[in-house]
C-alpha cells in the first residue's frame, strides 16, 4: 500500500507540473512584407520564437514578447521568406503569438531618431543592444561599419548575436541596413574584422569583401573561427562551405579563442591573423586566407585585438605597431609578419567609466583599407539609454596618432577633422574670465554641442565644468601643461568625449539626467582658468532633426 500511495503522488506531482507547462502554440504567415515587428514587454519573460519553412527551422528568436502590456517594438529582417509560408511557434497563446505582425515599415518608424535621449551626431541603432564593432572596413567608395547585434531586445544574448550593418560616404551620416550576419548551423557569428581580398587569394572573386569572425556554439560554449564573403559590393554574404578555418579549442585548452583581427603584410605578402586565445594574443600567417599557421603569442591582452602601424610624430621612416586588446590598454613595439615584440608597458588611450563602473569605451577598431593611411577607429560606447528601444551606442570615430613625449612615444586619439561639417551656429569668445564666459554661455542652449576651448591654469587652481547643473569635468593644475592648454568636448545626449592637449587624454564621459536646463557653466570664479579662446558650435543631427 505505501510503494501504491507513494506512486499515485507521484503520478499526481508529473500531471500538475504537465499543466503548469505553457502549452507551445502557432500560426502561420505567408510573408509578403520586409519585416516582423515585435511587441516587447520590459517585464515578460525571455521566450524563444521560432520561424519555420516547409518544416525547417529557419530562425530562432530569443524575446521577451510582450503578453500583455507593450514596452516598445523591434522587428526582424524577413524578406528572405517573401511569397513563402511561414509557422511562428513558441510557448505562448495564439493570441500573443499573434500580435507579431508583418510590415514594410518599422513599428515606431515615425519617431525614429527623434526619441528624447537618441544621441544626434553619434551612431545607434534603431533597435535593441550593440556591442563590439565589428570589421570596419572602406570598400567601393562607401565606409562598412559592423557591430555586434541582439536585436531582439535591450538585453542581450550571447548565443544568439548578430553582425548589424551600416554604410557611409562621409563617416558621420550613417544608413542602417538590414544584418550581415545571422546564426547559422555552426552558431552565432561573434566579433571579427572585414578585408577586401584584391588578389582573390580566398578564391572567393577577385576584390571580395571577407569578413573574419569567431563563431559560438551556445550549447558546447566551442568558438571557432569562421569567414563570410561578398562578391555584390557587400549587399549580401555567404557563409563559406569549409568553415571553421580555424579551431586551436583543443590545442590551447580553452573555449577563449576569438576575435580574428586580419590583415595584408605586406613585406611578406601573407595575411596576418591577430586572434585572443586564454590569456593573450596569437598571430597566424596564410596565403590563402583558408588555412593559417601559428606564428607567436603574447600574455596580458584580453579580447578584441586591433592591431596597426603608425608613424612618430609624421615621420615615415620612424614607424611603430600598436596592439590593443578589448579595453584602451595597448602596448608599441615591432613587428616582422609573425612575431610581435612589445617596447613598451601596458598603457592607457581613454579613461571613462559609466554609471556601473565598466569602461566606457570598449570592444574598438580601425577601420581596413582606409584611404590616405590614416588610422580611424570607431568604438563600443557602454552609455545606457533610459526608456529608450535601444541600448548602448557607439562613439564619434577618432584618428590615431603616436607622438613622443617626456615619457616616450604614446598613442593620441582626436575626433575625425569631417566633425567640423556638422558645425551650424558658432558662438565665440576671446580673452574671457570664467565668470564672463558664463554669462556668456547662459544664451546658449543645451543641446548636441562642439566645444573647443584653450586655457591657461595657473598653479593652484581649478578648473569645475558643469553641463545642465552636472559636474561634466574637474581638473587641478597639476593635471595641465603650465602653458596654455588645449581642451575640445563632443556633447550629445548621453554621453561627453573631451580630448585634453590633442588626445594626450582623452575621457568618456556618461551624462546624468539633467537637473537643471543650464548649458556649460564654469563651476568655481575666484581660482578659475584664464581663457583665451572658447568657440562652442551648435551641431546638426545626422538624422536630420535639427529644430
Amino acid at each position: 500500500m505505501k510503494n501504491t500511495i507513494a506512486f499515485l503522488l507521484l503520478l499526481l506531482t508529473l500531471s500538475v507540473g504537465a499543466q503548469n507547462l505553457a502549452t507551445p502554440a502557432s500560426v502561420e504567415l505567408k510573408i509578403t512584407r520586409h519585416y516582423l515587428n515585435i511587441p516587447i514587454g520590459n517585464e515578460s519573460r525571455m521566450k524563444l520564437i521560432e520561424i519555420r519553412s516547409g518544416g525547417k527551422l529557419e530562425r530562432e528568436l530569443p524575446v521577451q514578447l510582450a503578453e500583455d502590456t507593450i514596452g516598445y517594438w523591434v522587428y526582424i529582417d524577413v524578406s528572405a521568406f517573401k511569397g513563402q509560408k511561414i509557422t511562428l511557434s513558441g510557448t505562448v497563446s495564439q493570441a500573443v503569438l499573434r500580435r507579431i505582425y508583418q510590415d514594410d515599415r518599422i513599428n515606431g518608424e515615425d519617431s525614429l531618431y527623434k526619441e528624447t535621449n537618441r544621441p544626434q551626431y553619434h551612431f545607434t541603432v534603431k533597435r535593441g543592444w550593440n556591442n563590439d564593432i565589428n570589421g570596419p572596413v572602406f570598400y567601393d567608395g562607401q565606409y562598412h561599419l559592423f557591430w555586434q547585434s541582439f536585436p531582439f531586445g535591450l538585453l542581450w544574448n550571447t548565443g544568439f548575436m548578430y553582425w548589424g550593418h551600416a554604410v557611409s560616404t562621409d563617416l558621420l551620416h550613417w544608413q542602417e541596413l538590414d544584418p550581415a550576419l545571422i546564426n547559422d548551423s555552426l552558431g552565432s557569428p561573434w566579433s571579427g574584422t572585414a578585408v577586401v581580398d584584391v588578389n582573390n587569394d580566398g578564391g572567393w572573386g577577385k576584390n571580395a569583401l571577407v569578413l573574419y569572425y569567431a563563431c559560438f556554439d551556445r550549447v558546447s560554449q566551442q568558438q571557432i573561427q569562421c569567414v563570410a564573403y561578398s562578391t555584390d559590393g557587400g549587399k549580401t554574404f555567404q557563409h563559406y562551405s569549409g568553415n571553421p578555418v580555424l579551431n586551436t579549442d583543443w590545442e590551447v585548452h580553452s573555449v577563449d579563442t576569438r576575435d580574428p583581427k586580419v590583415f595584408w603584410y605586406e613585406p611578406t605578402r601573407t595575411w596576418v591573423m591577430v586572434l585572443f586565445e586564454k590569456d593573450g594574443m596569437s598571430f597566424f600567417n596564410s596565403t590563402d586566407m583558408r588555412h593559417w599557421t601559428r606564428k607567436s603569442h603574447i600574455q596580458g591582452l584580453w579580447e578584441c585585438p586591433d592591431f596597426f602601424e603608425l608613424p612618430v610624430d609624421g615621420d615615415a621612416t620612424a614607424k611603430k605597431w600598436v596592439i590593443h586588446g578589448g579595453s584602451s590598454e595597448y602596448m608599441i613595439g615591432s613587428f616582422d609578419g609573425k612575431t610581435f615584440t612589445p617596447e613598451t608597458p601596458k598603457l592607457h588611450y581613454a579613461e571613462g567609466k559609466n554609471e556601473r563602473g565598466g569602461d566606457c569605451l570598449y570592444a574598438a577598431e580601425s577601420f581596413s583599407n582606409m584611404p590616405g593611411g590614416r588610422i580611424v577607429q570607431m568604438a563600443w560606447g557602454r552609455i545606457f539609454h533610459p526608456g529608450m528601444p535601444f541600448s548602448q551606442m557607439i562613439l564619434f570615430p577618432t584618428e590615431f596618432t603616436l607622438h613622443r613625449t617626456a615619457e616616450g612615444i604614446r598613442l593620441q586619439a582626436n575626433p575625425i577633422s569631417e566633425i567640423d561639417r556638422l558645425h551650424q551656429t558658432a558662438h565665440t569668445w576671446t580673452n574671457v574670465t570664467a565668470q564672463q564666459a558664463n554669462q556668456q554661455l547662459a544664451a546658449v542652449r543645451p543641446g548636441p554641442l562642439h566645444v573647443k576651448m584653450t586655457v591657461t591654469l595657473p598653479a593652484g587652481n581649478d578648473l569645475h565644468l558643469r553641463y545642465q547643473g552636472n559636474a561634466l569635468l574637474d581638473l587641478a593644475a597639476s593635471d595641465l601643461s603650465a602653458g596654455a592648454n588645449e581642451i575640445e568636448i563632443l556633447l550629445d545626449k548621453t554621453v561627453a568625449e573631451i580630448f585634453i592637449n590633442k588626445g594626450q587624454r582623452y575621457i568618456i564621459h556618461q551624462l546624468l539626467p539633467p537637473t537643471n536646463n543650464n548649458s556649460l557653466e564654469f563651476d568655481g570664479e575666484k581660482y578659475g582658468p584664464a581663457i583665451q579662446s572658447l568657440q562652442v558650435y551648435e551641431m546638426k543631427s545626422v538624422w536630420g532633426n535639427d529644430h
